[in-house]
C-alpha cells in the first residue's frame, strides 16, 4: 500500500500549493498604489521569470523521459514533446498579442500632456485660456480613462491557457508519485515556482488594464489548477493500486507531462519575461538590474539543486 506518510504530504502540498498561489497573486497588488509600480512590477516579473527558467532547465529536464526513452530504444522522444510544450507556448502568446509597451507609453504621454496643460493654466490668467485649459483638461481625462479600459484580452487569455496547460501537467506528475522522496522533490520543485506564474499572470492582467476583479476570473483559476489536477490523479492511484508501484503506462503519462511542461515554461521565460521586460525601450542601468533580477531568481533554483547534490555526495 501507498505509505501513510506520502498521503499526509500529498494533502500537505494540496494547501500550500494553494496558498503560495494567493501570495503570487497578492505580491503585484501590494505595490499598485506606490509611485514606482510599473518598476517594481518588472523587476517583480524578471525573478519570476528566472525561477521559470531555473526549475525547468536544473529540475524538470532532466528527470524526464526515463522510461519513455528507453520505450523506443533511448529515443530522445521527451525532448521532442519538450518542443512541442515551448511551440504551443510561443503560439499562444504570439496569437494573444501584446500591448505592454504600448500602455505604458500612451499613459506616460497623457500624464506629461497633463502637466504641461496645469503648467500653462498658472502661466495664463486670462479667462479665455483658462476656459481652453479646462476643455483640455476634461478631453486628457477622457482619453486617460479610455486607455485604462482593457485593451488586450487576448494575451491575457492566451497565457492563462499555456499556464494552465503547464500546472495541470505538473499537478498530474505530483499526484502521480507514490514514494516519499519523490513526492517531496516534486512538491518542493512545485511549491517554489507557483507564485511566479501568479505574479506574471497578475502583471499582465494589470498591464493589459483590467480591474482586480477581472483579473480574479484568470487568477483564481490559475491558483487551482495544479492542486485540484494533482489530488484527482493521486486518488486515482490510491484507490486502484494496492502496491504502491505506478504501472509502466502512469509511469508514461508522468514523463509525457513533464516533458511539455518544462516546454511550457521556457516559452513563459521567453516571450512573457525576456521578449516583454528587456526591450530597446530600457537604458542600460536599468537593463542591468533587470538581469541581475532575473540572474537571481535562476540562482534562488540552482542553490537548491546544488544543496541536493552535495547532501547525496
Amino acid at each position: 500500500m501507498i505509505e501513510k506518510r506520502v498521503l499526509i504530504l500529498q494533502l500537505v502540498a494540496f494547501f500550500a500549493n494553494i496558498a503560495v498561489g494567493v501570495v503570487g497573486i497578492a505580491l503585484p497588488y501590494l505595490f499598485s498604489n506606490n509611485k514606482n509600480v510599473e518598476k517594481i512590477m518588472s523587476y517583480m516579473n524578471c525573478a519570476a521569470g528566472g525561477v521559470l527558467g531555473g526549475v525547468s532547465i536544473i529540475h524538470i529536464l532532466p528527470e524526464t523521459g526515463e522510461v519513455l526513452n528507453k520505450l523506443v530504444n533511448d529515443f530522445p522522444l521527451s525532448f521532442y514533446i519538450t518542443f512541442g510544450g515551448l511551440f504551443v507556448m510561443v503560439t499562444l502568446v504570439k496569437l494573444g498579442g501584446h500591448s505592454h509597451g504600448d500602455h505604458e507609453t500612451e499613459i506616460d504621454s497623457i500624464i506629461v500632456k497633463e502637466d504641461s496643460v496645469q503648467q500653462d493654466s498658472l502661466e495664463n490668467q486670462t479667462n479665455s485660456e483658462l476656459l481652453e485649459q479646462a476643455v483640455l483638461l476634461k478631453k486628457h481625462e477622457h482619453h486617460h480613462e479610455e486607455s485604462l479600459k482593457p485593451k488586450n484580452i487576448g494575451s491575457v487569455v492566451m497565457l492563462l491557457v499555456g499556464l494552465m496547460i503547464h500546472d495541470v501537467s505538473e499537478g498530474i506528475s505530483l499526484g502521480l508519485c507514490t514514494t516519499f522522496d519523490d513526492t517531496f522533490q516534486m512538491f518542493m520543485a512545485i511549491f517554489l515556482h507557483k507564485w511566479c506564474e501568479q505574479v506574471c499572470q497578475a502583471i499582465c492582467g494589470i498591464r493589459e488594464g483590467l480591474s482586480f476583479k477581472q483579473n480574479m476570473a484568470f487568477l483564481v483559476p490559475l491558483c487551482m489548477a495544479t492542486p485540484i489536477a494533482q489530488i484527482t490523479a493521486f486518488f486515482i492511484i490510491y484507490f486502484t493500486t494496492g502496491s504502491g508501484e505506478l504501472p509502466l503506462t502512469a509511469l508514461v503519462v508522468q514523463d509525457c507531462f513533464m516533458s511539455f511542461a518544462a516546454g511550457t515554461f521556457i516559452g513563459i521565460m521567453f516571450e512573457e519575461v525576456i521578449a516583454v521586460e528587456m526591450t530597446e525601450s530600457n537604458n542600460k542601468k536599468s537593463l542591468i538590474f533587470k538581469l541581475l533580477t532575473f540572474l537571481l531568481g535562476f540562482a534562488l533554483i540552482s542553490s537548491v539543486s546544488i544543496y541536493e547534490w552535495a547532501s547525496n555526495k
